[in-house]
């Protein structure tokens, strides 16, 4: 077995066995010809992997600013984005949306 995958003829023959471990919080790695080819896994380990992130455009550059090694530096966020609202760089009704909730 491959990582301690459960080759599918196993996994269909034990089915429920397999539904519980997954449901307890231990995904199921399934093989096919020594290959991994799914996981079983529950609901809630899904529905979070498969939802949708969503994230603000404040959290999305700080996030970014993280990744390219920026966070230290006195960049501020908050007072950039105030200024471009009032010069107005978007137009009117564009910077209304843009910044909402920012």
């Amino acid at each position: 077995m491959v990582n301690n995958a459960v080759p599918i003829f196993e996994a269909k023959n034990k089915l429920p066995f397999y539904i519980h471990l997954a449901e307890d919080g231990s995904p199921v790695p399934i093989s096919r010809h020594n290959t991994i080819v799914a996981y079983l896994v529950s609901k809630d380990v899904f529905e979070n992997a498969a939802a949708p992130q969503k994230k603000n455009l404040v959290e999305a550059i700080a996030e970014r600013r993280v990744e390219y090694g920026l966070e230290d530096d006195d960049f501020d966020i908050s007072a950039y984005y105030e200024s471009i609202k009032e010069h107005g760089y978007f137009g009117k009704s564009d910077s209304e949306n843009l910044f909402e909730g920012v």
